[in-house]
């Protein structure tokens, strides 16, 4: 007996489309799969290789050359390089910002300790 004839393919079906809504809403999620499985009294490891079969397939019929792989590597490595310029943007003004506190906290000193010095 095979996998896939273990469950009935409504059972099948509906597990992977759980793990998808819950993906969907919180991608970082480590239990999802223990769950979704608890949920539908399925095999843990059964549930990942459904999952895993869904998600070849998909990808298989968004690029019918067999570059879907391939091409949604790249879109993830452009958005977290996106999402690297946008935190190095960040990074630059919050240390801009933090100069000029120094500057004044500076300025400050030379105030406090010229007027400290003619007190004594």
């Amino acid at each position: 007996m095979t996998l896939d004839n273990r469950y009935p393919n409504k059972t099948r079906d509906a597990a992977v489309a759980a793990v998808d809504q819950r993906r969907l809403r919180n991608p970082r999620d480590r239990t999802i799969f223990r769950e979704v499985a608890e949920k539908f009294a399925v095999g843990e490891q059964s549930l990942r290789l459904w999952v895993k079969k869904n998600d070849d397939q998909r990808l298989s019929k968004a690029d019918t050359n067999g570059k879907g792989r391939q091409r949604a590597s790249k879109q993830a490595a452009s958005l977290s390089q996106d999402q690297l310029q946008s935190e190095i943007g960040r990074m630059r003004k919050q240390i801009e910002r933090l100069k000029a506190e120094n500057d004044v906290l500076k300025r400050a000193f030379v105030v406090f300790s010229a007027e400290w010095g003619e007190e004594n």
